[in-house]
Order: structure tokens, then sequence, then C-alpha cells
């Protein structure tokens, strides 16, 4: 049985919604819909009801009576813990949106994951719980409870700060005023024209400035990074602690909990299993964490899609703040693409003015870091892209595995100029494993499901060492077209592509619900270890993808 809900356990105010997908007699695996309660304005009127379900919820999704949740929220914690405690081996999956992702993005999202393991993962029923997490994000340009884009324009001047109001008015009443002197008064002497000149262009700089920062707001990146910050984060751990709570488990078992997570929710996710480490496990403090955290649940499989988190993440050194509790989860993995606009461009701009870089190379996300291609720091020519697994070398038998490190095998780049490799930026002692060493990388800058087509599903696949200034324009116009048209076969989605291909989604979902070793069972891969890991190699070259293993995929294949 369930703990009774505490009423010193509970939070001040409800802090998410929960509803549940709706079931066919053939579907095994649960599935539930978490919304975060908190407005996308602070300022926002409160809904009296609190029902985020009148206007946003499909209600072809869920099961909804009478316009309402099937239940409180706290009684759905109840339900899904009885399930929970139902199953042998449970595992809870939880899905995480992106920045600027809509309520109905985000409800299709984790609807598609949904019917996806349903389909296809055959497993025992209440073996795993499903759960699609939103947090609230706005769009920039769709309409959504921030308003249509042309009340979210007038929200951005109305909240302007009255200084700069002022200076805005003042500036361009200024500029506007001076043009016009200059360009139909004609009887100026030369110490005027100078005057008006300078007069025109210092306004118009000050005007700049303050349209720069309206562009920005209205871009929206910045405010959302303060939900993720200060709600998504927040209210996701706040539903596990109540599910910690709620659970009542023997000392010896465990749910295994288990993350897939896209852009800004990568964020949102590493700054949760951040929070979940005890740091004062004595584990913790001797550096040598295991995977357990609160009282029922063990931190399971990661898998970061497009993570815009800074690439320091993987980097060994003081600015990394997540090593330790990344040491946690039991396999991690990124799936990343060199030709990553909205990373390459959007993100690393915005982050220009608050990330502490020194350098440009350091600012770059790490959902652009690749496999080395070049030599060195000086090396403009690269070398011509390799697929499969590439850290798998020939059996050595003074080795406990044939994988090499992958810190050797990664590097960050921007064009044939300008890469560093991770060895180039930080240097490590030969026992030291650095973060970057616990994850598995699926590089799917070349990826296409059938060789045949022309283009990638993710950037262009043109096959070279580096993606130049030429080619970021073309793939630039593949994207537009891709955001026009979604079925136009010549547009390429940069960013969120990797959930529209056959193979990259495949792996994407069952590497989380089903681990490494699952996975190469789905794909009807046979063998011992080391084949089984050569034959994964070939699909990957099939595919176009380069992949690097984390050694300890290995590692714990060889114990099972």
């Amino acid at each position: 049985m369930t703990n009774s809900p505490d009423k010193k356990n509970l939070p001040d105010t409800q802090p998410y919604q929960i509803y549940e997908f709706k079931k066919n007699n053939q579907e095994n695996i649960s599935g539930y819909f978490v919304v975060s309660t908190a407005k996308l304005n602070v300022d926002t009127e409160e809904n009296n009801s609190n029902d985020y379900l009148s206007t946003v919820v499909n209600q072809n999704f869920f099961n909804i009576n009478n316009g309402q949740a099937e239940s409180s929220a706290q009684k759905m914690i109840e339900k899904i813990a009885e399930s929970l405690e139902s199953s042998p081996e449970p595992e809870i999956i939880i899905n995480i949106h992106g920045y600027s992702s809509t309520p109905s993005d985000t409800e299709v999202g984790c609807k598609k994951i949904y019917e996806y393991v349903n389909t296809h993962i055959q497993q025992p029923p209440n073996k795993y719980i499903f759960i699609g997490y939103r947090w609230p994000s706005e769009n920039p340009i769709k309409t959504d409870q921030s308003g249509s884009f042309g009340q979210k324009l007038i929200n951005a001047l109305y909240s302007l700060p009255t200084l700069l109001a002022i200076d805005l008015v003042v500036g361009l009443t200024i500029s506007i005023g001076s043009a016009i002197v200059l360009l139909f008064l004609n009887i100026l002497s030369n110490s005027a024209v100078h005057f008006f000149t300078v007069l025109l262009i210092l306004s118009g700089i000050v005007s700049s400035i303050i349209f720069t920062l309206i562009i920005l707001r209205i871009s929206t990146y910045f405010r959302d990074t303060y939900r993720a910050i200060n709600y998504g984060v927040i209210d996701l751990v706040e539903l596990i602690r109540q599910l910690d709570y709620t659970v009542n488990f023997p000392a010896n078992k465990r749910i295994k909990l288990s993350f897939i997570s896209h852009s800004m929710g990568c964020f949102v996710v590493t700054d949760v299993i951040r929070i979940l480490s005890d740091i004062f496990d004595v584990n913790s403090v001797n550096k040598e964490p295991n995977s357990d955290i609160g009282n029922v649940f063990r931190l399971g499989r990661l898998v970061l899609v497009a993570p815009d988190v800074p690439v320091e993440t993987i980097l060994p050194g003081r600015a990394n703040f997540l090593r330790s509790s990344l040491r946690r989860c039991e396999e991690a993995y990124i799936f990343c693409n060199e030709g990553d606009l909205a990373l390459r461009i959007t993100s690393t701009a915005a982050n220009y003015f608050s990330f502490p870089a020194r350098t440009r190379i350091s600012g770059y996300r790490l959902g652009n870091i690749t496999v080395k291609h070049f030599n060195d720091r000086n090396d403009t020519v690269g070398n011509i892209p390799k697929y499969g697994v590439l850290n798998l070398h020939e059996p050595n038998y003074e080795k406990d595995y044939p994988l090499d490190k992958p810190y050797n095998y990664l590097e960050i780049r921007s064009s044939s100029s300008e890469h560093r490799r991770l060895d180039e930026i930080t240097k490590i002692s030969e026992n030291e494993v650095p973060p970057a060493d616990l994850f598995t990388y699926f590089d799917c800058t070349d990826y296409k499901d059938d060789r045949s087509n022309q283009i990638g599903i993710v950037s262009s696949a043109l096959e070279k060492p580096a993606i130049n200034f030429g080619d970021y324009i073309l793939l630039t116009l593949a994207f537009i077209r891709k955001s026009i048209d979604n079925k136009d076969p010549q547009g390429v989605d940069t960013h969120s592509g990797y959930f529209q291909g056959a193979f990259s989604q495949k792996a994407i979902y069952e590497l989380a619900f089903l681990g490494f070793q699952g996975f190469l069972k789905s794909l009807s891969i046979e063998g011992d270890k080391e084949a089984q890991i050569r034959a994964f190699s070939q699909k990957c070259q099939e595919k176009q993808i380069q992949v690097i293993l984390a050694p300890q995929i290995y590692q714990q294949k060889t114990q099972d």
C-alpha cells in the first residue's frame, strides 16, 4: 500500500497537473502527461480552477471526465505508485521538451513516444511507466498563453523599463528629425551638417541597442531559460519527491529512473539530476557515488538529444558542475550534429551575453560536439569521415575491453579553420576519467536512413571534414524550406530531425527504455559481446552515423 498523504509533505501550491494517456487493450505501458502549473508570465491572472485542460490539453489523448482531469494530482501520484508497487522491476522514463515548444507540440511529441513504445517494445505489463513532462515554454511566433506575435511585441514595448522607453522615444525622434533635416534642408552650413550627422549616428546607436534588447526578449530564449531553471527543474524535482515519498517499497527494491530530453530540456534534466544527487551521501563524498537516489529511485539511462548545454559539461575541471551527478547514471547518450543551426547560431549567440567563456570555441553547445576529423588545431585539410563505432580497436589481450577513451575522439568545430580537439582544450592525466568518457555519442551529421537520398536527416550530409560558410548558407535555406513545408523532401530540420529519422528515433526511444543491450537485441544482433558491437558498428555505417561508445557500456555487458 502507498503511504497516505501528509500535509507537511505536500507543497504550498499545486506545482503540476497530471493526465493519463488513453489506453487500449493492446497497450502494456502506462503513460501520463505532467504539466507544470507555472504561468508564462508572472503577472498573468491565475485561473481560478487552475485548469490547464480547458484551453490546452487535447482531450483525444487523455482520459477526461466532464472537462476535468481524471482526478487530483495527488490521487494520480497514488495511482502511479500503486502501479510501481505491483511491478517486480519497475521503471519510469520521463520525456522533457526543449525551448519554444508549444503545448500542442509537447502533447503530440509525448503521444508519439507513447504510441511508439507500446507498438515496438514488448514487455510485461506494469514494467514501464512513461511520463511526458511539460514545463512552461513560450514560442516566439505562434499564439500561446502570451498571445499572438503582435501581442508579444506590444507586451515587450509596454514592459520596457521607463528609462529605456524614454531613451527609445527620444532616440527615434532625434534620428527621424536629423534624417529629415539632412535630406530636405540644403541650406545648412558644413558645421550644421556635421552636427546633425553626429546626432543621427548617436541617436541611431542608442535606438539600436534598445531594439536589440526588444528582439532578445521577443526571441523568448532568456525567458525560457528563466522558466526552465525556476519552474521546469523545481516542479519536476517535486514530482519525483512526491513519488519517492508515496511509493512503499522493501529496502532492496528500486525504481529505475531514466530520461529522454531535447534541446533546453537537457538543461532541465541535468539540473534535476544534480539536485537529486545527495551531496551528503558517503559514496558521493568519496567520489564513488552509486546510482541510488532518495528512498526508492535509481538513476538509469540518460538520453540527451541536441543538448542546449555548454560543452563544458563533458570537460574535466572546476567549471564542470555536473561531473559528480552524471557518474550516477548507468548509461548516458548524446545525439549531436555539426550542422545544428539552432545551437550553432541562435543558442551560441544568445549565450554570448551570459556564458563566462573567454574564447568563441568554448561558448559552443554540447549538441554541436562531433567526432574529430582534424589532426590538430592547425590542420585545415582534415580527414574524410568514417562511420560506425570509431573507438573500437582490434582485440588486445592486455586490455579489459576493446574501446578507446571517447575523450580522444571528439572535437568542437565550426569550419575547416576553427576546430579544437577536446584534448587540445583540456589535457587529462593518464588515469583520469573525464565526464566525456561517461557518454556514448551518436554524431548524426551525415546520417541518412536511405543512402540513395541526396540529403540527410539533420544536415546536408556532405561527407566532408567540416561544414563551411557556403555550406551553412545552403543548409539554412534547407532549414527554412522544412519550416515552411514539413514534407518538403529537400528540407532539413537540423535541430529536431532526430525524432523524424527512422533509425535515430528507434535508437533514442529504445536506448532509453531498453538500454544498450536491449537495443542491440531489437536490431536482431546476435553473437558474443564484442561481435555484437561490431555488428552494431556495421548498422551505423549503413546509416552514415559516427559512434563513439562509452567504455562502461562494454564493461557493464561483460558483467551480464
